[in-house]
């Protein structure tokens, strides 16, 4: 695509070249690229250098940023703007030809159940035969088709280059995962939602945010400062009750409840069983009794939160609430394995306190006679301040603790592990076995048939990042090695 096409301005000496690509990352640049360079506190100039060798044509920058261009004169085209987000955002547009009106655009944002509500969105379109478009921590691509990517919520070129991809075929539909740091850092910057969807918020990030007021801000920003038709909270937390009625004049906002039956859509008559969990959806088009194969009263949120997002009448409540019995469950979330005379095992994706609790707590009403284990790790050159009050949650809520490794990175795992120990009693049942393998096999035992066995952290990942090494490895693999060889 020439220059000129994207950026129509006479200041530009040479407007007629063809443009490649474009990039924020320096690493990612080839030849005819365009670089955005994005002024923060880890911005440097070697950013500029290393994106010039590998072939950049145009440098956009922010104009009120210090930058001294002169020293690479005659070596690239340097574009001064005074919003480089919005500026990115325009020309990702034009470059992959994106036209964002024409899709219908779901923006799932809050600390746990994004993924899973993406999951069930996709999932109940596809048993309609609607397909729909991906974007999140699983990856990206058309549902069940994902690719894996780095970040949860990718930069605004990324998003672009993936909705040309689905445009291509056909598709109109997308669910997106909207994370706190993608709301910071404006990688979502000109998009416009058809449903934008708050699950819940506890504490999480905090080595980015500080604090959770400036967490629940970044939150918040996906129903103050973006386009849509439609808002759909969950109100059963603080922060939801908050986000509610902030922008409930509007008369297109929904609410979500396990516990207010005021909301547009709650749940009523929970029964957890050691097959699943039956209850009651109500709403204005009507209520439905559901039995489910899903575990976590968490889940029974999520269904509640993908059927409210979905059905806008009472044909398409009938309709959705009618495939909910056909819906599997999503991968790394509260997944189930057994074998006869062995433990229950479930892998689970929660890595923060809240996530940790609610797991917890649901699994102990499915099983009340069954002594539960946690395995379990924390993240390191992640937030430090969790590790003890997750370490306090496991202690509290399980019946033994297996403390082992969960992507300790550039930290020393034995340290990690002594912080999670702060927090749980002396007296308790507890060890630290840091080779995760080591940790899953002890666990699943002909000794341990009466238990539950809970393998928390990793969920759906393939990968252990050992200082700078990443390693295959899967709890799913892991567990299901384990069960094949007894």
């Amino acid at each position: 695509m020439k220059l000129i096409d994207l950026i129509n301005n006479k200041n530009l000496s040479n407007n007629d070249i063809n443009i490649s690509g474009l990039s924020e990352d320096s690493r990612n640049v080839k030849k005819n690229y365009i670089f955005f360079f994005k002024s923060s506190k880890n911005s440097k100039e070697k950013y500029i250098i290393e994106a010039i060798k590998k072939g950049a044509i145009l440098i956009i920058y922010e104009k009120n940023k210090s930058l001294n261009i002169k020293k690479f004169k005659n070596k690239c085209l340097f574009y001064g703007v005074d919003d480089i987000s919005s500026t990115m955002s325009n020309i990702s547009k034009k470059f992959y030809n994106t036209n964002i009106g024409s899709f219908r655009i779901y923006g799932i944002t809050g600390t746990n159940g994004k993924s899973s509500v993406v999951n069930l969105i996709s999932q109940l379109l596809k048993l309609n035969g609607i397909k729909c478009g991906v974007i999140g921590t699983l990856g990206s691509g058309i549902f069940p088709r994902i690719v894996n990517q780095n970040l949860t919520t990718p930069n605004i070129i990324n998003i672009c280059k993936n909705m040309n991809n689905f445009n291509k075929k056909n598709i109109t539909n997308l669910a997106i995962e909207v994370s706190s740091h993608g709301l910071t850092q404006k990688r979502i910057e000109g998009l416009s939602f058809d449903t934008v969807i708050f699950t819940n918020l506890s504490k999480e990030h905090m080595d980015y945010h500080k604090n959770m007021q400036n967490y629940y801000q970044a939150k918040l920003k996906l129903f103050t400062e973006y386009t849509s038709r439609r808002k759909i909270i969950c109100i059963d937390t603080y922060y939801g009750k908050k986000i509610y009625n902030l922008v409930k004049s509007n008369k297109s906002t929904l609410s979500v409840s396990l516990k207010n039956n005021k909301a547009d859509f709650y749940a009523s008559k929970i029964s957890f069983t050691e097959n699943g969990t039956k209850f009651m959806i109500n709403s204005k088009y009507g209520s439905k009794e559901i039995n489910t194969s899903f575990y976590g009263e968490y889940f029974i949120t999520n269904i509640l939160l993908s059927i409210a997002i979905l059905a806008k009448s009472k044909k398409e409540f009938i309709l959705y609430t009618s495939k909910l019995c056909k819906l599997v469950s999503v991968d790394g979330r509260l997944n189930k394995y057994w074998r006869k005379n062995y433990p229950i095992i479930f892998i689970d994706y929660a890595h923060t306190p809240d996530a940790l609790k609610k797991s917890l707590f649901s699994i102990k009403k499915h099983f009340p006679k069954r002594n539960i284990t946690s395995i379990f790790g924390c993240g390191g050159d992640r937030d430090i301040k969790k590790r003890k009050i997750m370490g306090q949650i496991a202690d509290k809520f399980s019946n033994k603790v297996i403390i082992t490794n969960d992507n300790p990175r550039s930290e020393d795992p034995a340290e990690i592990a002594k912080q999670i120990i702060s927090g749980i009693n002396k007296k308790s049942n507890y060890q630290v076995i840091l080779d995760r393998r080591k940790a899953i096999k002890k666990s699943i035992s002909k000794d341990y048939s009466n238990e539950v066995i809970l393998v928390f952290g990793k969920g759906h990942e393939k990968t252990q990042i050992l200082k700078n090494k990443v390693l295959n490895f899967s709890d799913k693999k892991e567990v299901l090695e384990a069960l094949s060889k007894k």
